[in-house]
């Protein structure tokens, strides 16, 4: 089980969202809103309403993010005192998320400079040393699989997780690493379906180059 309090599903204000308050799994889930681009306001919306201090972000476009990593980076964070902690790169987009200390988001929004391109949020912190610390995290051999893309942007990705979830009758119940890794490995044509995807902060030159202008706060 994922070491949590409290689940929330923190999407934007805007109409096209209406949809997503259904999906509360039985109560278990509190939907909140707020500003459609603006990631770190609506994170401390939720820590204002859950008395959170500590917020384990994962964003919506990965279904088939791994509990077992989720909670090495909980107690990695823990142990730190560092205000975000996230693994290094060697794992399958997709399938981790970030850990923040409550503290260092309100920091970041009483920056003068205007908060853009924050839905790549550990960004701010990366690019800005002197401002905020960042806890590494090196996941074990068993999660390290970078050359499987499992996020969803595009309808490759889409196709790839429907034949996932068919696959393995994925309900309500958690999609745990262990058995997507064993399902992968058994069938090596499923992850050829969206390897050709290039994942866009990390690919498109310009792009990466106005993320590192818009989340550096000294320039």
């Amino acid at each position: 089980m994922l070491d949590v309090n409290q689940v929330v599903l923190a999407t934007s204000h805007l109409p096209d969202d209406d949809p997503l308050e259904q999906y509360v799994i039985d109560g278990r889930v509190k939907v909140i809103r707020g500003e459609p681009d603006n990631v770190v306001d609506r994170l401390t919306k939720v820590a204002r309403e859950t008395g959170a201090n500590i917020l384990l972000r994962v964003t919506g476009d990965c279904p088939a993010v791994a509990p077992e990593i989720l909670n090495l980076l909980i107690e990695s964070h823990l142990k730190s005192g560092k205000d975000l902690t996230m693994p290094t790169s060697e794992h399958a987009p997709g399938t981790a998320g970030d850990v923040y200390t409550v503290e260092s988001l309100y920091r970041l929004l009483q920056q003068k400079k205007p908060l853009t391109h924050t839905e790549y949020l550990p960004f701010y912190y990366i690019n800005n040393p002197k401002l905020f610390s960042v806890n590494y995290v090196d996941l074990p051999k068993e999660f390290r699989y970078p050359q499987w893309r499992l996020t969803l942007d595009e309808q490759k990705d889409l196709e790839l997780f429907e034949r996932i979830y068919s696959d393995l009758d994925i309900k309500r119940e958690p999609l745990y690493f262990s058995k997507l890794r064993e399902h992968l490995i058994d069938k090596p044509q499923l992850t050829k379906i969206n390897k050709h995807i290039a994942l866009k902060w990390k690919d498109d030159k310009e792009l990466v180059k106005e993320i590192f202008e818009a989340t550096s706060l000294d320039k």
